[in-house]
């Protein structure tokens, strides 16, 4: 048996040398980046912000009613009414499929060139354009997949002292990526490399994810080596009765001695790295099923839009978007315009309609009820709800249930859509790979400077860790090719 373990000790010691050499760069990289990524965040244009500088819909130029746009749309999931270089445009899409316009002042395709473009990115933007190019379908800063529906783009650049890009879809029109100078030049030292998120890689979906995912993992195999060997050497030098913790010399000592201390920290942020890239293999995703998703609505698409004539349309406040929504067999539309505008909600279902500032309690319990029996609304937001909402990018204005001890529902409150179902698998995800990785725990939620220190401190333990895996692999490469 001892013979054994000593053949086990003596491949694990060769395995975490030479996946040190291979890795240890990266280890580096990601500590270094990950610094940089938790002050500066991957370019993003938040919804409110997309609402609140869209152009005005002109709904006296419509002629084309909701339903006779979405029999445009074979198969349509989502309907909304935006306005474009001064003309209303309906975007409706299929399940799975990408944005289809139709003109709602003429009923045909509405085109998006790329003169439309740079009028769209001017009042969009309020500034003179410089510079228009595409359509393309990819670069670095919309790789994303939640892009693909609106794919090829227009990048228009603004010849303003930011240096911004806004990126116009030239299946909608609308204006859906942000980008400044300085978020694009940290974000080469940040997200970019921290992510390994480079164009040509994070184009493949499939390609991207499966070489991040089995890079994690090797790391992780590593680091939880490395971390065994380390006390097993510690231990065994003890026992010998030499003094210290270190049986070592040189860069071999501080990379023991340094790992004794960082092996947690290192170990802790690489797994819950690698769990970030889970995507549905250990843990569930909390993505809505289509069939939750219909209950919950409670009626079909073109009855929603049934709902809205004409000269129901025409009765709405000034808007830059109209959502087509509905909720437990009610139909809804919902508006939203200028920052300083919230959200309202028109009920379209009543012999005279109404408005509201946000879907009422009562409809939005039966609704989820009609999905989940026993659902109870949470009322309060306590410190796990927060980390919940944070893990899934729940906003605070969300509506929250729980259903027993094992489900938590949480829907928007003005749209009525699904924005995460989570059981206790995702829960446990939200804590080992969430909380773990950004230290977003209840506690230190309420108090991001003392995050932000600890934050620090952990990383430059790990970087200043990982330069002495560095230091020992460029020495054992130059012996090994000498």
């Amino acid at each position: 048996m001892n013979r054994l373990g000593t053949s086990t000790n003596r491949w694990l010691t060769w395995f975490h040398r030479w996946a040190g050499v291979v890795l240890c760069l990266f280890f580096a990289m990601w500590f270094a980046s990950g610094a940089v990524l938790h002050f500066v965040g991957f370019p993003a244009l938040p919804m409110s912000e997309r609402h609140a500088a869209g152009e005005p819909v002109e709904v006296s130029r419509l002629r084309l009613a909701p339903r006779d746009a979405l029999a445009r749309v074979p198969n349509a999931r989502e309907l909304r009414l935006v306005g474009i270089a001064g003309r209303p445009v309906y975007v409706a899409r299929p399940a799975g499929g990408a944005w289809q316009s139709v003109a709602g002042d003429t009923g045909g395709l509405f085109p998006v060139s790329a003169g439309v473009a740079r009028e769209v990115a001017g009042k969009f933007g309020r500034s003179a354009v410089a510079e228009v190019t595409g359509p393309f379908e990819y670069d670095q800063w919309v790789v994303h997949q939640n892009f693909d529906p609106y794919r090829p783009f227009f990048r228009v650049r603004l010849n303003d002292t930011d240096r911004t890009d806004l990126y116009v879809s030239s299946r909608t029109g609308e204006v859906v990526q942000r980008t400044r100078f300085a978020e694009r030049a940290w974000n080469w030292a940040g997200a970019v490399v921290h992510w390994i998120y480079f164009t040509p890689l994070r184009k493949s979906w499939s390609a991207w994810n499966q070489t991040v995912w089995w890079l994690s993992l090797a790391a992780v195999l590593s680091s939880g080596v490395g971390t065994w060997l380390g006390l097993l050497r510690m231990m065994r030098n003890r026992a010998a009765g030499r003094p210290g913790l270190s049986p070592f010399r040189g860069w071999m000592r501080w990379h023991h001695i340094i790992g004794l201390f960082a092996s947690v920290v290192v170990v802790a942020w690489i797994l819950s790295g690698w769990l970030s890239m889970d995507h549905g293999r250990l843990f569930s995703h909390g993505e809505a099923s289509a069939t939750e998703v219909d209950r919950l609505r409670g009626m079909s698409l073109e009855a929603i839009a049934d709902s809205a004539p004409l000269e129901l349309l025409a009765r709405l406040p000034p808007s830059t978007s109209i959502g087509f929504n509905g909720l437990a067999g009610r139909s809804f539309l919902t508006t939203y315009g200028p920052l300083a505008q919230a959200p309202r909600i028109f009920l379209a279902d009543q012999p005279a309609p109404s408005t509201v500032p946000a879907l009422p309690d009562a409809l939005l319990q039966r609704a989820v009820e009609n999905v989940w029996p026993g659902a109870v609304r949470l009322q309060r937001s306590g410190s796990l709800d927060e980390l919940y909402r944070r893990a899934e990018s729940v906003g605070d204005d969300a509506a929250a249930f729980t259903v027993g001890a094992g489900l938590r529902i949480y829907v928007d409150r003005f749209s009525g859509r699904l924005l995460a179902v989570m059981n206790s698998s995702r829960r446990d995800y939200a804590w080992i790979y969430y909380a773990l990785h950004t230290l977003q725990f209840p506690g230190l939620i309420d108090h991001p400077e003392v995050r932000t220190i600890i934050v620090l401190l952990l990383l430059a333990v790990g970087f200043v860790f990982s330069v002495t895996g560095v230091v020992l692999s460029w020495v054992r490469l130059r012996r090994e090719f000498a």
